[in-house]
């Protein structure tokens, strides 16, 4: 199935589609008139658009009809001047506070002369005044390069609403001629209306508003083209503008009743964001009195309603940040391991903590981890953290998780991190905490198999009597058990001594099988190459194992490729061997496969317990 008809099957699609048609027929409010172009809009127009975080993207009615951004493009701009001269300078042109005006009042904050926020026109104008062309050769160019990046392609100006707009904007220019006076504004006063009037005139669809909400959402980075746009810290400011100011003297209406950050434009666009989730568009040209998009707003409230999407619903919790707490009795590694060996991990595999951990980690997140870790805390030798499933760690966690393992260190035990790669920051931090204290750096893995297997090898060193480098006797071969001294020693006739260095090849996953493997020193690894190039370990076998006789008596490929995990010692039995001993003595081959079928019993019985877990 593809992404379009999993779009199109999905629940998602049916309450949007459900929607449109319920509010199609609301043709309550009026089309912009205040700009000659707009005045023409035909009132049926009716999209939306919703593209999740994740870049899947779900759309009903005239969500490719195109018209201008208008004043949607305000925090876009906004987000291109915190990033071009920081928040510090745009700050000292343009202040952030709720006006309770309309959005094209002409006031000014007492004293400093500055407009109250990026959302209402003095306070875009202000941010546009602030874009230079640094490359470009207009400023517009550079903001449209912004927009396009946004919205995953290239993005141009209407001209025909430009002109228009240029043509009637006598009040945005008072309001300007304002901003100079009081020294909110630097250049020429007609150079940054012009420009303020092209960036309104953007022309986008419903779509690209979805996918620019859809970038906000996931923290600046476009789900479609992962391209990153912003910086984290822009989008955190850009978002709380537009949840305080983005719906102008409704604003307080907006976020008591649909309580999502969102901006709405004069052409009938309409944008509201969900952060870490989705980005939600809507096109109609009919407006309220405030200048929003009826059906827009009727259809947030809605969504807002039926999805949960508040922002400060308490049906909107994170799911919990540990996804399974178990202990190595429960979750082993792919390592097989002798019957020694696995009674030894069952009987002390309670004193290694495997915590999964998933979703976003952020300090309520963090506080559980280490309540979960605590309660058992002096039983414990080892505690792996994985964090595959982890999307995103607040920088909060950090002395919560360092702290952890600060407190596994005063009662003898050891925090392991599982494919803590992918949260680089986070990392080096707990690492620079722990390095400024005087303390080894938590030991990393890149998978939580490897970590696991580490923590079983700790517990076999160190309650084991047994030499785990020695190598064992054919006698005492898992695959000689029930032979009389007689029988090894035929077997053992028939037998070539193999020695592989670590890191040899033994065997490849192609090519004819005509012998198999027992080992007697060392461990092996069985790799296979997965879709992403990568090679993946599919199990290790140990002294006392077997390695290719379900290849060789079946026929078939081996399941992956073999390497030397450390110096290695096997006896190798070929395939025409085993059919002279057959012969020569079939009671003892019988004995053979029987001990065979039970150590590839013993393989099925590791993997089906690691499957369930």
């Amino acid at each position: 199935m593809t992404e379009s008809d999993q779009a199109s099957a999905s629940p998602v699609q049916a309450l949007l589609d459900g929607l449109h048609q319920r509010h199609a027929s609301d043709f309550s409010g009026e089309v912009a008139s205040y700009i000659p172009e707009l005045a023409d809009a035909d009132p049926s127009l009716f999209g939306i658009c919703l593209v999740t975080a994740g870049g899947v993207t779900y759309e009903t009615g005239d969500t490719r009809h195109r018209f201008t951004i208008q004043s949607i493009s305000k925090p876009l701009t906004f987000a291109l001047a915190l990033e071009a001269i920081g928040e510090e300078g745009v700050r000292q042109h343009v202040d952030v506070e709720p006006s309770g005006d309309a959005f094209n009042s002409i006031t000014l904050q007492p004293g400093s002369g500055r407009p109250p926020n990026p959302m209402v026109n003095a306070g875009a104008i202000a941010t546009t005044s602030l874009i230079k062309p640094l490359g470009f050769e207009k400023p517009i160019d550079r903001i449209l390069n912004e927009y396009s990046a946004f919205a995953g392609r290239d993005l141009d100006v209407d001209q025909d609403v430009f002109i228009s707009e240029n043509r009637t904007g006598h009040r945005n220019r008072a309001i300007a001629y304002l901003m100079k006076n009081a020294g909110v504004i630097d250049d020429e006063v007609e150079d940054i209306v012009e420009t303020y009037f092209q960036q309104c005139s953007t022309l986008v669809d419903c779509h690209d508003l979805a996918v620019m909400a859809a970038t906000l959402a996931s923290t600046g980075v476009n789900p479609v083209s992962h391209q990153r746009v912003l910086r984290e810290d822009t989008v955190q400011s850009v978002l709380s503008v537009m949840a305080s100011c983005g719906m102008y003297d409704a604003a307080g209406d907006w976020l008591y009743s649909v309580g999502l950050p969102a901006k709405s434009g004069a052409a009938g666009g309409l944008i509201a964001v969900l952060p870490g989730q989705l980005g939600l568009a809507i096109f109609s040209p009919l407006l309220d009195e405030h200048g929003n998009s009826v059906r827009g707003v009727k259809v947030c409230e809605e969504l807002s309603k039926e999805l949960h999407l508040h922002v400060m619903s308490p049906a909107r919790r994170p799911p919990p940040p540990i996804r399974s707490n178990q202990t190595v009795v429960q979750c082993r590694s792919r390592h097989l391991r002798q019957e020694a060996e696995q009674h030894l991990l069952t009987e002390h595999g309670s004193k290694t903590r495997v915590i999964e951990l998933q979703g976003e980690i952020l300090f309520a997140a963090g506080e559980l981890i280490t309540i979960a870790v605590l309660k058992d805390i002096e039983e414990l030798e080892h505690v792996v953290l994985d964090f595959t499933a982890v999307r995103d760690i607040d920088p909060i966690v950090v002395p919560i998780i360092s702290h952890l393992a600060d407190a596994l260190d005063d009662a003898g035990a050891t925090m392991v991190f599982a494919d803590v790669d992918r949260h680089p920051a986070f990392a080096e931090a707990v690492e620079k905490t722990r390095q400024e204290a005087g303390l080894p750096a938590v030991r990393q893995f890149p998978d939580l198999d490897l970590a696991i297997e580490w923590c079983e090898d700790r517990l076999i060193k160190q309650w084991s009597d047994s030499d785990h480098d020695r190598e064992i006797a054919i006698l005492d071969h898992a695959a000689t058990v029930g032979m009389d001294p007689g029988e090894v020693e035929e077997l053992s006739s028939r037998l070539e001594r193999r020695e592989y260095p670590a890191g040899t090849r033994i065997y490849e996953q192609a090519g004819d099988v005509d012998e198999m493997l027992l080992v007697v020193k060392g461990d092996v690894n069985i790799f296979t190459v997965g879709e992403d190039g990568h090679r993946h370990r599919i199990a290790t076998f140990s002294e006392g194992m077997t390695l290719g006789e379900v290849a060789m008596l079946s026929g078939r490929t081996r399941l992956g490729f073999a390497e030397a995990a450390g110096d290695v010692v096997a006896w190798a039995l070929a395939e025409k061997d085993l059919t002279d001993l057959k012969q020569r003595n079939p009671a003892m081959v019988c004995t053979l496969l029987e001990n065979l079928v039970k150590l590839i019993a013993h393989r099925i019985g590791n993997l089906s317990r690691n499957l369930a877990a």
